[in-house]
């Protein structure tokens, strides 16, 4: 029998997939996918093209500024990026000048096309990465199609039309009138928009007339012009300037001999005419350092119409600058500096700043960047640390001066004598050798964590001296740490920007304030309940403003600074006074000496007591049995300064409080209402510096 045969094709013989070759595609298929793509991509790219159109000259984009509201959304607090533009040909900007413009922003523009597809690779990554549009592409092309013809939106329909003007700028313009055109439009800060109102603001000369130095100054502004400004970021502005003159060595546009002798050119300051003018200054450059910190781009603010409502109160603003100039007036020399910040407890919003008088002549804020050692105003961080270790305010401790605790020899102001004191007692009258005792024994890391935990940022020095406050604190976040306190323990980041809308009603951010548990409801309320007997009898009396506060004085070694930090259930304010060159606070203003109790305390008194007319005093919330111990303590009479030094006392540091204290027969009756004292020190073999007074 003969087997039936088998038809094979051989022709194109098929060897069935099996396993997982069953699920990858031939190569026909992929070739097939990837040229209906590209065909798309072909596609889109001419619809792109064919249908957005270069707009005409007429249509460039003209600046418009941001208004900045005070809290209730109508009254103006300033303005930011005002028009200031005036066009010049490029064959006016020096040769060097247009090179630093290039090392700073593009040093390839002559060379490469409109749009970069390497930048824009880059962009799309960090987009993806921070999902959202956070970075640009960007030639020198592209960023002049951006600010001259399109809206600040940060949208992809922007991007597009960006990516499809610039090409066809780059077909139908040269480089040099790209470049010209891009001078006379980029912002440069001071409200200079072009090269020429540049040269006018930052140098007071036309631009023809422009060192390399000083065109490199203007260059490294454009990145970030407020932030890059030499008189607001002097080291900042020196970091970018030494970029774009190395790059301009790297191009061969400058030599190593030039780059190696140029010197950065003198400055003007910030304008009179500035928005930016005044003590209200201050409050617009910070409303701009947060917007900025949230994602508002320098172009979104000095183009985009943006309608900006903060968090100062007007009429609070008010009080506060006529307290500061009631109180302190012309006696006060030039060279003292006052710093203030109230902050609405539970919030953070900042209600009343004071900076100094004018942020115009001197961009030093002196409530936000200042850092005054902090003095006794440091010791309710201790107190709430204690507190929270179960130590009640009842609990006594020797306040006999001098002591030996810890290795180290402290003393109370003028050397006062106590006996067997509270602890509420001995925050009235600031008694140091009791707080000092008190902080050892709960331990500095658990008074540095409650200190953080209320407001204070930054590193605080673990050692003895900073229980009595040798550490340094902007006078903004002494506020936030009080104003933690005055929340019943719930603390909230301080801010100054409550919402930002765009010209067409957009709202690009809103603040939307986190409060967070610092510390119990119990434990803020038996600090309340010490601070309030600070105003009411002990070195803070000058404060006292006929309804419930509370508040503590700082004065530090040398009358170095000066502090009176307070709050109601309502406000939250610090006051801090200092000198340049840390030259003490003497002969000031019909004083002798500074301390918290005098010029402090009194304008923190006058600007509350105007801020809160007319708003109902209350109460604060009572404090646990447990927090006052047994018997309930009551602030003792001060004492009376010993005609002779105290024989030193054993040298154990910490002794542990009597829980059920008898009345010491040893407190005299009180001082009188802003009785001035010398600052208190710390000495031993290796004394600790900075030590706090009342």
């Amino acid at each position: 029998m003969t087997a039936p045969s088998v038809t094979t094709d051989r022709r194109n013989p098929r060897v069935p997939r099996t396993g997982w070759r069953r699920f990858v595609p031939s190569w026909k298929v992929v070739a097939l996918i990837c040229g209906i793509g590209l065909i798309v991509l072909v596609g889109l790219f001419a619809l792109g093209y064919a249908l957005v159109k270069v707009p005409p000259p007429s249509s460039i984009s003209l600046a418009q500024a941001a208004t900045v509201y005070y809290s209730d959304g109508t009254t103006p607090l300033g303005e930011i990026g005002a028009r200031n533009r005036e066009s010049v040909p490029l064959q006016r900007v020096p040769l060097a000048v247009r090179h630093a413009v290039l090392a700073a922003e593009d040093r390839n523009f002559y060379s490469e096309p409109a749009v970069s597809p390497v930048g824009i690779l880059r962009a799309a990554l960090v987009d993806l990465k921070h999902r959202d549009f956070v970075e640009g592409g960007s030639t020198i092309t592209q960023q002049y199609v951006k600010n001259a013809f399109l809206t600040q939106d940060r949208t992809l329909t922007r991007k597009v039309k960006e990516f499809f003007i610039s090409i066809k700028i780059g077909q139908t313009l040269s480089k040099d009138q790209i470049l010209e055109d891009y001078l006379n439009t980029i912002y440069f800060g001071r409200g200079a928009y072009g090269i020429q109102a540049a040269a006018r603001a930052y140098f007071g000369k036309d631009v023809s007339a422009l060192t390399p130095e000083e065109g490199a100054v203007l260059a490294a502004s454009i990145q970030a012009p407020s932030y890059l400004d030499p008189a607001i970021h002097p080291v900042a502005a020196h970091a970018r300037w030494e970029y774009v003159l190395n790059g301009m060595v790297a191009k061969g546009w400058m030599s190593p001999q030039q780059r190696a002798a140029s010197q950065y050119p003198a400055v003007l300051p910030l304008s009179e005419s500035s928005s930016l003018r005044g003590p209200n200054g201050y409050l617009v450059a910070s409303v701009e350092e947060e917007l900025a910190a949230h994602g508002i781009t320098e172009n979104q603010i000095n183009r985009g119409g943006l309608s900006i409502v903060t968090t100062f109160d007007p009429r609070m603003q008010k009080a506060l600058l006529q307290a500061v100039d009631t109180v302190l007036g012309s006696r006060i020399p030039a060279d003292v500096r006052t710093g203030v910040a109230a902050v609405q407890p539970g919030t953070g919003a900042v209600l009343a700043m004071y900076g100094g008088p004018d942020y115009a002549t001197r961009p030093f804020n002196d409530a936000t960047q200042a850092i005054p050692q902090m003095g006794s105003s440091f010791k309710p961080y201790v107190l709430a640390a204690a507190l929270e270790d179960g130590i009640p305010l009842s609990a006594r401790y020797d306040g006999r001066s001098p002591q030996i605790i810890g290795g180290q020899r402290y003393v109370n102001d003028n050397n006062e004598q106590f006996g067997q004191i509270d602890l509420v007692t001995a925050t009235a009258h600031s008694v140091n050798t009791v707080y000092e005792q008190l902080g050892q024994q709960v331990g500095l890391t658990k008074v540095i964590d409650a200190a953080h935990r209320a407001g204070l940022p930054g590193d605080l020095s673990e050692n003895g001296s900073m229980l009595l406050g040798s550490d340094s604190a902007h006078p903004i976040d002494q506020a936030t740490g009080f104003a933690t306190f005055a929340a019943d323990g719930g603390y909230a980041a301080h801010h100054v920007v409550l919402k930002v809308t765009d010209a067409a009603g957009h709202v690009l951010y809103e603040a939307k304030p986190e409060h967070q548990k610092a510390f119990s409801p119990a434990v803020a309320r038996g600090v309340t309940y010490a601070l309030e007997h600070v105003i009411t009898s002990g070195t803070g009396t000058a404060a006292n403003i006929g309804r419930p506060a509370a508040g503590k004085t700082g004065t530090t070694s040398g009358n170095v600074s000066a502090w009176f930090v307070g709050y109601t259930p309502q406000v939250s304010a610090a006051v801090a006074m200092f000198r340049d060159h840390n030259a003490p606070l003497v002969n000031i203003g019909g004083y002798r000496e500074i301390y918290g109790g005098t010029l402090p305390a009194r304008l923190w008194a006058a600007f509350m007591k105007a801020a809160l007319a007319g708003i109902p005093p209350q109460a604060f919330p009572p404090v646990p049995p447990q927090i006052l111990g047994s018997p309930s303590p009551s602030p003792s009479p001060s004492p009376s300064p010993s005609p002779t030094p105290s024989p030193s006392p054993s040298p154990t540091p910490t002794p542990t409080p009597s829980p059920t204290p008898q009345p010491s027969s040893e407190s005299p009756s009180p001082t009188s209402a802003g009785k001035p004292s010398p600052s208190p020190t710390v000495s031993a073999g290796n004394s600790a510096a900075g030590t706090a007074g009342p």
